[in-house]
């Protein structure tokens, strides 16, 4: 069973003893020893009868399941353009775009799904060129390349040699289930499993008892989940983020429409992140069903950009250009890569968004590292050259507001991280009209993109960089905490920009006061 913890903390995977929690917990207020939530519910009953504008919210992200019951009428139309007619009614570059754009598709309908590691893309380009070069064929014009090329290749085999190491490690441990499991089944004559069975089991030597033991831990840590997942997992590493003869782009049809490429099919393959995060943002509250969102006002703009792999910058540089071109007021970043290749798009698309008045909200990372070190692309510091004023940053938080708050997996970044919002355990939506429980920074970010939905439209006329300002100046202090990082304890203001949680209900009452 050692081996299944240490996999599951190696490959991200979070499962709790006492289950996933059941209440969409960013919702309570904050509470000194209790819980760390964002107090949307207290903000809402502060906003009382107040009316709210709308505020279009872009959630750039692998998709959204805009036929989800809890996401009725919450998704955003664009009026000027006629459905399905295969013309580009608004002339803004993208045919049939009613609800948003797909950046990962065709207009046959082929879609990518997943894609190979930045760090894949730039070892292979560089590979072409030197693979089987000797030092000495290296000319003095070449070096600089050739020196990049084999730092590439240290650490893509470093990580090749990381995810294969791990993936024994995965296949013991299911091997080792599917044992277990058979052994039960035979004995007992009964095909399926559950912790009342298994207790109620009676094996008749040492080995059955040993087996017993085993499948009741399994049970309880939810062991075949994460199999489940866990070979997923695996799979996407293997076959596609780390295959350097992977090429799914060529299915993209950009060399033909340089801008415009993709298709309409914002929900395409399996939106399971993006839904969770448009959930956080925007749910139909107190309906029944689902979950209850934070801002009763925000209406999503789904752009998909982001495959099971890293994030071509292309795509991500054209779809915070079309979220600020069709009327979004807030961009939501939910996710993040280590490289780069073309950065300076990127920070152009969010220099535009700055100039335009957008706010854009994006998840720290989930590498447990220092961002002031290690850059989590797309980045803030535009760099480290100077910081994007209507940008924020968002490290992840637990539960309570004791040395446990920021969560094991979060980045941070004294410089480059601004602020924390839960991002543990977070219930939202899920295809096909469910809901699930995830973890990340990526369930940080919108729910910061959520309060400052809520907030601004209460006054639509403050500019973002006032918006962020509220939010950042009314967010629950925690200058003084001391959090557990690794194994020190560490001033959470030695680690974000504000030392603090965000506060719908400050935020609020601020603005009302």
């Amino acid at each position: 069973m050692k081996i299944f913890i240490a996999v599951m903390a190696v490959c991200g995977f979070t499962f709790s003893v006492q289950g996933q929690l059941k209440t969409d917990w960013y919702n309570l207020p904050f509470e000194e020893g209790v819980t760390a939530g964002a107090g949307v519910n207290d903000a809402l009953k502060v906003i009382g009868n107040k009316s709210l504008d709308t505020i279009i919210v872009a959630v750039i992200d692998d998709g959204v399941d805009i036929f989800h019951e809890d996401l009725a009428g919450k998704i955003w139309t664009n009026m000027d353009e006629i459905p399905d007619n295969g013309l580009d009614d608004d002339a803004n570059g993208y045919i049939d775009d009613v609800n948003g754009w797909n950046f990962l598709g065709n207009p046959a309908g082929e879609n990518i799904k997943y894609e190979t590691l930045e760090l894949t893309r730039l070892y292979r380009h560089y590979s072409e060129k030197f693979k089987n070069r000797e030092d000495s064929s290296i000319s003095r014009e070449e070096s600089e390349e050739y020196s990049e090329y084999l730092k590439l290749k240290e650490e893509f085999e470093e990580e090749l040699s990381a995810i294969e190491a791990q993936y024994s490690e995965y296949a013991q441990l299911a091997s080792l289930y599917k044992g277990a499991r058979s052994f039960y089944v035979e004995t007992v004559r009964d095909d399926s499993i559950s912790l009342e069975k298994l207790n109620a089991w009676q094996p008749e030597n040492q080995d059955g008892e040993q087996i017993k033991n085993f499948l009741i831990l399994a049970e309880k840590e939810g062991l075949g989940t994460y199999l489940k997942e866990g070979g997923e997992y695996f799979e996407s590493q293997l076959e596609y983020n780390l295959n350097v003869e992977f090429d799914p782009r060529p299915l993209v049809n950009e060399e033909e429409l340089p801008i415009g490429y993709g298709n309409n099919m914002v929900w395409a393959e399996d939106p399971g992140h993006g839904t969770h995060v448009a959930g956080i943002i925007a749910a139909v509250r107190d309906n029944g069903i689902g979950v209850n969102g934070i801002a009763p006002n925000a209406s999503i703009m789904p752009l998909r950009a982001i495959p099971g792999g890293d994030e071509r910058d292309k795509d991500v540089a054209l779809a915070i250009r079309y979220a600020v071109d069709n009327g979004a007021k807030i961009i939501n970043m939910s996710f993040g890569k280590g490289y780069s290749p073309d950065a300076e798009l990127v920070f152009e698309a969010i220099e535009y968004a700055e100039d335009n008045d957008v706010l854009l909200i994006h998840a720290a990372g989930n590498d447990a590292s220092d961002n002031d070190s290690v850059i989590n692309y797309p980045d803030g510091t535009l760099g480290k050259k100077k910081s994007a004023k209507t940008f924020i940053t968002v490290a992840a938080t637990g539960l309570k507001p004791d040395e446990s708050l920021l969560t094991s997996f979060s980045n941070y970044g004294k410089k480059s991280v601004d602020i924390s919002a839960p991002g543990f355990e977070i219930r939202s939506l899920a295809p096909e009209d469910k809901t699930a429980s995830q973890s990340g920074t990526s369930m940080a970010a919108p729910v910061v993109s959520g309060v400052a939905a809520l907030i601004w439209g209460l006054d639509s006329e403050l500019s973002a960089k006032k918006l962020k300002k509220l939010l950042l100046k009314s967010a629950n202090d925690l200058n003084d905490l001391k959090v557990l990082v690794g194994a020190k304890s560490i001033l959470l203001s030695d680690l974000l920009r504000n030392p603090a949680v965000i506060s719908a209900e400050n935020a609020a009452e601020k603005l009302i006061r």
